[in-house]
């Protein structure tokens, strides 16, 4: 079964927190003073809290508060103490109040400042910093210096910084300016902030504008970044737009990303809209929401599994939500694939819980498997335990077998588990082997390689 790490939603996850010391440093650029629009759109807050810091430090916070008072006093003097914080983290988060604020008085002479530091994060942090407090002031003018002297690394963070700010008073602006960089990672982040300002006020303006880009690559990645960004302002709207992209080639994964955002924030409302799809569509979209909803409560999303009917949906759903419950709560999730009716979709539901709980606590697995009741069930049990054992505990997963009480049953799970010992580590096998009493009917069957052959 394909695992939920493979799952397209991965690749959604990665794009949406690409520049997240951008955005990181963009809340510590926030003025404290600024009052707080209650309309404003919090997909910005929503990338904030999956930054590389996953949450804002009240810490950093007064670091970077001090620092705008002290800039707005002498900022030179505040680049002076500045030198002297040798915590990463702290000098980062003072810089970033020191040259927004320095960036507002000066720009110039702040960004003659920063290209004083060294290539790397710290610069580029800087150098954006500077811009941004220059594009609350003028964009354009902001703008037009990046684009005219930055390059690389540091023109990207800085154009994002420049968009993000901009984007916020006058998204068209931004949006046109943005259209003028190259394609590419250099204008990512400021794509991103346009998209994220339009979501909340004008999502339709945003539709229009991704729309014109030439690159295809780019403009699917663009609509599923609104599509997520939407679904945090207003889920339904979202939905209705997505289904009016059916058979469009985009639609597959545009239907991926508003699964992805609203099974984060509402996973039954998303889910009765799962349900609405069609074909693959709705196979592909039960398990993505599956795979979120059972990180927050897997009980709910494993009845709600158990109600689909019999089809392509059950038979991956049932199995995804198994394999991914069983990560935390094993036993759990293993007594609730044995309460399944019989089916194919609850007995692969039931090994991947049981491989996934051998993986994450062999001990408490075996211990577990001991105080089922004799018979075909529990040989069944240490059949599937003992062959997810064998990779890191051959030992222990050999003893296991030889208490399957059906002879036929063990001699088959004894002979597969040697194969697969000897494979990896085929002279400790052959060791093993050699000092044992083996049936006729597992000795004919080894094929462990002598040697260094394959």
């Amino acid at each position: 079964m394909k695992s939920s790490l493979q799952h397209p939603l991965t690749l959604l996850l990665v794009g949406l927190i690409l520049g997240g010391g951008l955005v990181h440093t963009g809340w510590l650029l926030r003025d404290p003073g600024k009052a707080e629009d209650p309309d404003a759109p919090p997909a910005r807050e929503n990338r904030v809290s999956r930054s590389s810091s996953g949450t804002r430090s009240s810490g950093k916070e007064s670091i970077t508060d001090k620092a705008r008072a002290l800039a707005a006093k002498d900022p030179r003097e505040a680049w002076r103490q500045s030198l002297e914080i040798t915590n990463f983290s702290e000098r980062t988060a003072f810089l970033a109040g020191l040259m927004r604020e320095w960036g507002k008085m000066d720009p110039l002479a702040a960004l003659e400042m920063a290209g004083t530091l060294p290539a790397g994060r710290l610069k580029q942090e800087a150098c954006g910093a500077a811009c941004s407090g220059w594009a609350a002031k003028d964009p354009a003018a902001a703008a037009a210096w990046a684009t005219a002297h930055l390059t690389g690394p540091l023109a990207g963070e800085s154009f994002g910084f420049i968009a993000l700010e901009w984007a916020g008073s006058d998204p068209a602006g931004a949006a046109e300016w943005v259209s003028s960089l190259p394609n590419g990672a250099l204008s990512d982040g400021a794509t991103r902030a346009v998209i994220g300002a339009w979501a909340g006020t004008d999502p339709q303006a945003a539709v229009q504008w991704i729309e014109s880009f030439s690159d295809p690559e780019r403009k699917t990645s663009a609509l599923n970044t609104l599509v997520a960004d939407w679904c945090a302002q207003s889920p339904d709207e979202a939905a209705k737009w997505v289904d009016g992209r059916k058979g469009e080639p985009q639609a597959a994964e545009l239907a991926e990303s508003l699964i992805g955002a609203w099974g984060a924030q509402d996973p039954l409302a998303a889910s009765q809209w799962v349900m609405t799809l069609d074909g693959e569509s709705q196979v592909s979209g039960a398990a993505t929401l599956l795979a979120l909803w059972a990180s927050s409560d897997p009980k709910v999303a494993a009845e709600w599994a158990a109600q689909f009917p019999a089809g392509e949906t059950r038979s991956q759903a049932i199995p995804e939500i198994a394999e991914t419950w069983a990560a935390t709560e094993p036993e759990k999730a293993v007594a609730w694939t044995l309460g399944l009716p019989d089916s194919p979709e609850q007995r692969q539901a039931l090994d991947d819980a049981l491989r996934t709980w051998t993986v994450v606590a062999p001990q408490s697995i075996s211990s577990w498997v001991d105080q089922q009741p004799p018979g075909e069930a529990t040989d069944h049990l240490r059949a599937v335990t003992a062959g997810t054992l064998v990779e890191s505990q051959p030992q222990d997963a050999l003893a296991m077998v030889t208490q399957i009480t059906d002879r036929a049953a063990r001699e088959n799970a004894l002979a597969k588990l040697l194969n697969r010992w000897g494979k990896g580590d085929p002279a400790a096998a052959r060791s093993w082997v050699a000092g044992a009493s083996l049936p006729p009917a597992v000795s004919e069957r080894l094929k462990i390689p002598q040697g260094g052959q394959p």
